[in-house]
């Protein structure tokens, strides 16, 4: 007992055994030590079995939106390994420029992430967010933290793979329809509702808990 409550192998190691080693993925017929996931003490004492903060490196990936009426940047961040417990993957759009037929702003609407594994056959939707979000000026940006929130779990402790994003997002341009006899042209009003799909990129998912 220590301090009325249960020892554990954070507390007493010398009467539980210590709190390490690598955790164990199947590979084929075999097992085999993983490459990031081990036994730690997490701050509340606990023996648990993920990645700590110290193993994670961030990465940082650029995409560029187009759509000729509008040029945006997307900076996608996250850990490598990430803990699917914990982690987010954070997403940063930036209005760039913008277009004279470009009626702002620029409103996302939504985000998905869709994750293809070592062991998933098609392509699955692993999170999703609705946004409520404008840019309203060149310059303009917005910060989304989307985590998997939609109860994926890999068969392993640990997957590699590919991820993805979409962005739904509508805008409103203007469409020449004619002239006034005085030559003044006039302009229609249309809203656009589009998807961005963003390249592939690789993800190493750690279960932890």
């Amino acid at each position: 007992m220590e301090s009325g409550k249960p020892g554990s192998q954070c507390t007493c190691p010398q009467d539980y055994g210590k709190c390490e080693g690598k955790g164990k993925i199947k590979v084929g017929p075999r097992f085999e030590d993983a490459l990031y996931a081990h036994y730690y003490c997490s701050t509340d004492s606990k023996c648990v079995l993920g990645v700590e903060s110290k193993d994670a490196a961030p990465q940082n990936f650029l995409d560029t939106i187009n759509t000729g009426f509008f040029k945006a940047s997307s900076v996608m961040k996250y850990n490598k390994p990430f803990d699917m417990g914990n982690d987010v993957f954070e997403l940063k759009v930036t209005l760039d420029d913008a277009g004279n037929d470009l009626v702002l702003p620029l409103r996302l609407t939504g985000i998905k992430m869709l994750f293809s594994g070592e062991y998933s056959r098609t392509e699955l939707l692993v999170a999703e967010k609705d946004l409520e979000s404008s840019l309203a000026g060149i310059g303009d940006s917005i910060t989304i933290n989307v985590p998997l929130n939609l109860g994926y779990r890999p068969q392993e402790i640990e997957e590699s793979g590919s991820v993805r994003y979409t962005i739904d997002y509508t805008y409103i341009k203007k469409v020449q329809t004619g002239r006034e006899q005085n030559g003044t042209v006039i302009y229609e009003q249309q809203l656009v509702r589009e998807k961005f799909l963003a390249p592939s990129k690789q993800v190493f998912f750690v279960r932890s808990g």
